[in-house]
């Protein structure tokens, strides 16, 4: 289930490219992200893996904007690697700490090794390694925050049918003054990454202006990419707002557990 939902998902926004040409936007990391936590590290691990290379195959391969070598070797593994991480240390914590804490370090790592190999297999400048990882990890990262949460809350009614071996989760927590801390640090972390990547670009551009990024088996012009930094921004408050809106939800999950406990 996974694999076929992340398949299909990323399939649907596969036309959407970084700033560079190579690589495109992956809001559909929510659906492994969720599993992770849902069902575990590994089947969602393993879901992801598959999921983005049947997508890969399907989608961009076809159109010519990738080939099966980046999809087996910098996509599927950047996957598993990624949502095993996030699972992983989701399931050491089972918190809000846990779950961004993984979803931080599972994101970076995961989104690490496609750019690095995405880099190594085409021949590209070394440095667009930071950038590529800037941009994913960026644009990622609120649509976990914002929706995953959501979807744990409203899909619980289908929890015997979705979890595995663990309890159904319940992402909360009532402990404000932690909430804010850790919300606060990780946007800043955003909005660092978003200033890097507006300096490198910027660079980039200033070095090269009109330049034509060689792939092989496309070409894509630098000064003519959409610009997305403003995701960054988005990201970074979209952590502010879960922040400030988890610990009412802590109090309506208390007040639900309390009232079902006395009838």
């Amino acid at each position: 289930m996974c694999a076929a939902l992340y398949a299909i998902f990323d399939a649907l926004t596969s036309t959407l490219r970084t700033p560079w040409g190579v690589g495109e936007f992956r809001p559909g990391i929510v659906i492994p992200v969720f599993f992770a936590i849902v069902a575990g590290p590994l089947p969602a691990a393993i879901g992801a893996g598959v999921g983005s290379f049947i997508a890969d195959m399907v989608s961009l391969v076809p159109s010519g904007a990738s080939t099966p070598a980046l999809a087996a070797i910098a996509g599927a593994p950047a996957n598993f690697l990624g949502i095993l991480l996030v699972g992983w240390i989701y399931q050491k914590f089972r918190s809000w700490k846990g779950f961004i804490g993984g979803t931080t370090v599972g994101l970076f790592f995961g989104n690490l090794w496609a750019a690095a190999f995405v880099v190594y297999l085409l021949g590209l400048s070394s440095s667009l390694i930071l950038g590529l990882l800037l941009f994913w990890f960026g644009t990622m990262f609120p649509f976990v925050v914002i929706l995953v949460p959501a979807m744990l809350r409203y899909l619980r009614p289908y929890a015997s049918k979705l979890s595995s071996r663990y309890e159904y989760p319940i992402i909360i927590e009532p402990n404000r003054k932690l909430l804010w801390a850790w919300s606060i640090t990780i946007a800043v972390l955003v909005l660092a990454a978003m200033g890097a990547l507006l300096v490198f670009q910027a660079g980039l551009v200033k070095s090269s202006p009109g330049a034509i990024v060689n792939l092989g088996f496309a070409q894509f012009s630098i000064s003519g990419a959409l610009s997305w930094e403003l995701l960054f921004g988005v990201s970074a408050i979209a952590v502010l707002l879960v922040g400030a809106f988890v610990p009412r939800t802590a109090i309506k999950e208390n007040a639900s557990q309390q009232k079902v406990s006395t009838t």
